[in-house]
């Protein structure tokens, strides 16, 4: 039989203190040391403790010296940016008051028969002028875009309110460049912002028409559940499938070996594929080497019936209604007058100018014009607008008039979306201007 001191209760009891006195005086020693032990592993723990503390207090003034100076930079960032953008802007607005003026006259000579030596230059200089003028534009629109400057303005609108104007616009170019165009525009209505989906579509059909040689372009749409798919084709050269994805990066294109074949810096898909994730839009590329390429993008359809827009812009007319018309230009830079007088006066116009409201009103005699192109910053703080509600107050008709500035800001363009006229960006495109002005004059006349 085991003995009673084998018993494991007897050494816990004796631990305890509740065996006998000398059962619990020859523990004592051992419960010291375990005590001590105890105390000596429970101030190394609190030493790791406060050494841990420490630790984290310090860390976290690191931490929180680090996020000041990232706030810091943010800062400094954002005030650059926004110091860069206002510059752009402002730089920007300067140079395209001259580089107008010079579009506007090479496009008067353009139109001109003059000898092959000189329209070879005339060519030229037109190619340079466009490069520096899309240049600036893209700059302005990425810009604005990578700031989340611009908001989209969604309405309703007739699917010809949309491709009519670039329709016009694009038969000039694509004849130019010994092209035919076609155009197909179904009776439907869609929602979307004018502004920014006519951004994406004159830019795939500006590229259709820069990198096809021969052939044609066709702009047209189809009909995909409760989205219609706008699309232009052309039968260019063709992209490569490897390289589809590339061609929306910024400051890329393709088979591109020497200076001199370069069209662009390469931004223009890199603003459609920004534009298209902002209205969540889907755009599609197809191609095929040596045959062409299809640009697509889908947009919402609606049945709803769009709200009478006097401002929208005009859609292409048949004729020439301009011969003999009364045109009043107002601009206070000599250099634009000058231009746009020889360009409407080679159109057969009649033209009169002034650089504010009051010569206005003295070169017009007492007769209304028959449309009034006007700037929209006028010296002393005068705005475009002013002059087109003076004068129509004067004469007690609603002249046909159109604004024409380089200021590409939002905020200008809301404010003139409730006085009923249509917006031209500087610089101005002559096919684009003509196809305005008719459309209005053959809407007063009609």
């Amino acid at each position: 039989m085991p003995r009673p001191s084998d018993d494991p209760r007897d050494a816990l009891t004796g631990l305890l203190g509740l065996g006998s006195h000398s059962a619990r005086k020859s523990h004592y020693p051992e419960l010291l040391a375990r005590l001590e032990e105890l105390e000596a592993e429970r101030n190394r723990y609190q030493t790791l403790n406060d050494e841990l503390e420490q630790r984290v207090l310090d860390r976290t003034r690191e931490l929180q010296a680090l996020n000041e100076q990232l706030r810091e930079a943010r800062d400094a960032a954002e005030a650059a940016n926004l110091s860069k953008d206002k510059y752009l802007a402002a730089a920007s607005h300067d140079l395209l008051q001259p580089l107008n003026a010079a579009r506007l006259l090479v496009s008067t000579l353009r139109e001109r028969a003059l000898p092959a030596s000189e329209r070879q230059l005339v060519e030229r200089t037109h190619q340079a002028l466009e490069g520096a003028e899309d240049l600036l534009t893209d700059l302005l629109d990425i810009s604005k875009l990578d700031q989340s400057a611009i908001k989209p303005d969604l309405d309703v609108y007739h699917l010809d309110e949309v491709l009519g104007p670039l329709a016009s616009e694009f038969q000039s170019v694509a004849e130019a460049a010994g092209l035919g165009l076609r155009v197909r525009i179904p009776r439907l209505c869609i929602s979307t912002d004018f502004r920014l989906l006519t951004r994406i579509l004159r830019n795939f059909l500006s590229n259709a028409c820069r990198y096809t040689e021969q052939g044609r372009v066709l702009l047209g749409a189809r009909r995909r559940g409760d989205r219609l798919r706008l699309e232009v084709w052309d039968s260019g050269r063709g992209i490569p499938a490897d390289q589809l994805e590339a061609i929306f990066l910024e400051f890329n294109q393709l088979d591109v070996g020497r200076a001199s074949e370069r069209k662009g810096v390469g931004l223009g898909l890199a603003i459609v594929d920004r534009i298209a994730s902002m209205l969540e839009y889907r755009v599609e590329v197809r191609s095929q080497v040596g045959r062409g390429s299809v640009f697509s993008i889908e947009v919402p359809l609606v049945r709803e019936q769009p709200q009478v827009r006097p401002n929208a812009e005009p859609r292409p007319v048949t004729g020439d209604p301009l011969p003999g018309r009364r045109l009043l230009v107002v601009d206070n830079e000599p250099g634009i007058v000058e231009s746009m007088s020889a360009l409407l006066g080679q159109w057969g116009c009649e033209v009169l100018t002034a650089p504010d409201l009051a010569t206005a009103e003295k070169v017009l005699e007492g007769r209304a014009p028959d449309l009034i192109l006007v700037d929209y910053h006028l010296d002393h703080g005068m705005v475009g607008c002013d002059v087109i509600l003076s004068l129509r107050q004067r004469f007690a008709i609603e002249v046909p008039s159109v604004i024409i500035t380089a200021d590409r800001s939002d905020q200008c363009r809301r404010k003139l979306q409730g006085l009923g006229v249509p917006l031209l960006n500087k610089p101005v495109k002559p096919g684009k201007l003509r196809a305005v002005i008719s459309q209005l004059i053959g809407q007063a006349s009609g």
